[in-house]
C-alpha cells in the first residue's frame, strides 16, 4: 500500500538483481569477534543459465567471504612477548560459493569447516542482502533456511508412538508444490498468510494420518519453508521426549570438484563447467528427493 516502504520480491528476476547487486563492496560488513575484527564481503556475481535449451536449470552463482582485517594476541619481541594488536594487509580470507539453483529456490553451499561451524556467515548474508534489496527500493527478504536430508523432520514425526505437541514456524512455499501440502498451502494463499506459527497440542496424541493437518506441517517444513527448528513432544521408545530437528542443512558429496569451485567465476559458463554444474544440481535432486518411507499402515 505504501510504496515508499518498498516493493515485495516477487519474481526470480528480482531475486538475480539483489544478488548481482550484493556483490558491490559498498554493502561489505565489519564485524568483530573475540580478539578479531572481520569483513564480509559477497563478490563474483555469475548468471550461468540456463543453457542447452528449455531442459536445462537457471543458475546463479556469488561468492562470499570473511577477511580477517585485525588480531589481537600475543607477539614475539627482541626482548619480550607483548600483546598487540596486529592489522593484515591485504588481509586473508575464508570464501565459501554459493549455488542458486533458481528453478527449485535451493542454494547450494560450498562445505567450509572455518566459516560454518556456527551461522554467522548465514546471518551476515542476510544482512548484505537487506541492504542491496533496500538500495533497489525492495523490502527485505531473502531468507536461507536449511533443507534436512533423509526425511529428518518426517522420520522424527514417525518415531513417536503418542505425538502431543508440534510447534513450528512456517512460510509459505514458493515455487514447489507436493500433494502433501497441497491444502495446507492453498489456505495460507487464500487467507493471504505469508508465515505461520502453529503450535499443536493434545494428551491423548495429535493425528499422524497423511490426510491431517500435523502431517501437512511436517512435509512443509521437511521441504525448507520454516523458519527455525521444528519441536515435537510426546512417547517415544516407551518415554517421555522432545526433539528439536530441522536446523541442519542436507549434505552432499561430488568428487574432484574441489578445484573446479575455486575457478567458478571464472569456469561456470565453459563446457567443463556446465558439466560439473550439472552433476551438483543432479546430487541436489538424490539428496533432497529420498523417497518416502511407508507408514505404520504400509501407505507412502
Amino acid at each position: 500500500m505504501f510504496d515508499f516502504m518498498g516493493h515485495n520480491i516477487r519474481t526470480d528476476a528480482d531475486i538475480r538483481r539483489i544478488l548481482e547487486r550484493v556483490t558491490d563492496p559498498q554493502f561489505d560488513l565489519v564485524a568483530e569477534s573475540g580478539r578479531a575484527t572481520y569483513k564480509w564481503s559477497t563478490r563474483e556475481y555469475t548468471d550461468v543459465g540456463p543453457w542447452d535449451g528449455a531442459q536445462s536449470s537457471d543458475i546463479c552463482i556469488i561468492t562470499i567471504g570473511r577477511s580477517m582485517l585485525q588480531q589481537r594476541g600475543q607477539t614475539v619481541t627482541a626482548s619480550s612477548v607483548e600483546d598487540a594488536l596486529t592489522t593484515l594487509s591485504p588481509p586473508s580470507a575464508e570464501v565459501v560459493h554459493l549455488l542458486f539453483y533458481m528453478d527449485r529456490h535451493l542454494v547450494v553451499a560450498e562445505y567450509s569447516s572455518a566459516l560454518m561451524q556456527t551461522q554467522v556467515w548465514r546471518e551476515s548474508l542476510h544482512l548484505m542482502l537487506d541492504r542491496a534489496a533496500k538500495s533497489l527500493d525492495f523490502r527485505p527478504g531473502i531468507r536461507l533456511e536449511p533443507v534436512p536430508r533423509d526425511e529428518e523432520i518426517i522420520g522424527a514425526f514417525r518415531s513417536f508412538q503418542r505425538l502431543t505437541r508440534l510447534r513450528v514456524r512456517l512460510r509459505i512455499p514458493n515455487p514447489e508444490m507436493d500433494r502433501r501440502t497441497e491444502r495446507l498451502r492453498k489456505d495460507m494463499e487464500e487467507s493471504a498468510i505469508r508465515e505461520y506459527t502453529q503450535d499443536m497440542k493434545n494428551p491423548s496424541g495429535l493425528s499422524k494420518s497423511e490426510n491431517g493437518l500435523p502431517h501437512a506441517t511436517v512435509v512443509m517444513a521437511q521441504q525448507g519453508y520454516k523458519d527455525g527448528e521444528v519441536v515435537m513432544t510426546g512417547i517415544r521408545d516407551g518415554r517421555r521426549r522432545t526433539v528439536r530437528t530441522g536446523k541442519r542443512a542436507a549434505r552432499g558429496r561430488i568428487e574432484g570438484l574441489r578445484d573446479f569451485v575455486r575457478g567458478i567465476a571464472v569456469g561456470a559458463k565453459t563446457p567443463e563447467g556446465k558439466l560439473i554444474i550439472r552433476s551438483i544440481l543432479e546430487e541436489v535432486d538424490r539428496v533432497v528427493e529420498t523417497p518416502i518411507p511407508p507408514d505404520a499402515d504400509g501407505e507412502r
